[in-house]
């Protein structure tokens, strides 16, 4: 079974769960170590920033997180959020809150 020291080991792309939100820009993957979707290709990083834990996708293979799930960030820990990354046709880049709330509340 996986551990936050495991996890915690493991270099990781730079998120802020404080901070991200709509404009964060684009997240390159950098070890990416699990198969989420059983595909047969790895597709997803897992890190421990802060107190928070998180898990980002890449489901088209380009290298960039399209979907970031973090859980256990802000003040009272518990909250999670999920995004999603577009990229429009002018070119813009940015991440859509897809769900989110706090866990067992």
């Amino acid at each position: 079974m996986i551990s936050t020291v495991d996890l915690s080991e493991m270099p990781g792309p730079e998120i802020d769960p404080d901070t991200f939100g709509a404009d964060s820009g684009a997240v390159r993957l950098t070890d990416v170590a699990f198969d989420i979707d059983g595909d047969g290709v790895l597709d997803t990083q897992t890190l421990e920033v802060d107190d928070a834990l998180v898990v980002a996708t890449d489901t088209d293979g380009d290298g960039s997180a399209d979907h970031i799930v973090i859980v256990g960030s802000g003040v009272d820990g518990g909250e999670y959020s999920a995004w999603e990354f577009h990229r429009d046709a002018d070119g813009r880049e940015r991440w859509e809150c897809t769900d989110g709330g706090t866990l067992g509340g």
